[in-house]
């Protein structure tokens, strides 16, 4: 039954946490498209709006909606790929999200892949990779040396302040990201996309 199950049309599914995790993960998804040398695996994008939510509400989008529909449609979810901010681990309960049960869990659904992605520390720290792209959008002509900040949502909202803007997390984020150069991040990142791009066969 296993050998008859590989050679089903496969599926990633990738969690986010966040609607500016999402925004950023779609471009993401895009670029590889365009960019990759091999044709990238069919993936979903699964937005579970927090990080608690990474126990009962993936679990329950897995068994009751993704699981069914691959039955229904006659391919396989190969991988489950969890993003989330490592943020919300450093200053609140490291033990949030009992990521080894979640692994067992969704192993036991017969999906074997399984990808723990942290950002850290947040995503806006992964959009300041690129500075320059920032500045470009936000029409400064200076890219500043530093910035004002503990984090990098403080960091990106002093940026923005700069130009006379207000940084807006969420969906607010689409334009920014469209602006951006996704090659910069994806090199300063690539330890951390590494599994991902394996999973969604992506070659450059």
């Amino acid at each position: 039954m296993a050998r008859k199950n590989d050679t089903k049309p496969s599926l990633v599914v990738i969690f986010v946490e966040g609607d500016t995790d999402e925004v950023l993960f779609k471009a993401l998804i895009e670029y590889y498209r365009i960019v990759s040398k091999t044709e990238l695996r069919p993936c979903k994008i699964c937005n579970l709006r927090g990080v608690t939510r990474y126990t009962s509400k993936l679990i329950a989008k897995l068994q009751n909606e993704y699981l069914p529909e691959a039955r229904k449609k006659d391919y396989r979810i190969l991988t489950v790929c969890c993003s989330y901010d490592t943020d919300v681990f450093e200053v609140r309960n490291p033990l949030m999200v009992n990521w080894d049960a979640l692994r067992k869990t969704i192993h036991r659904m017969g999906i074997q892949g399984f990808i723990q992605l942290g950002i850290r520390s947040s995503i806006e720290d992964w959009l300041l990779s690129d500075m320059e792209g920032i500045c470009s959008f936000l029409n400064l002509a200076v890219v500043p040396k530093s910035l004002k900040g503990s984090n990098g949502n403080a960091k990106l909202s002093d940026l923005f302040s700069r130009a006379k803007r207000v940084y807006q997390k969420g969906y607010q984020t689409g334009q920014l990201v469209s602006s951006l150069n996704l090659e910069v991040i994806r090199r300063k990142y690539a330890k951390e996309l590494s599994e991902l791009e394996h999973a969604l066969n992506v070659y450059i």
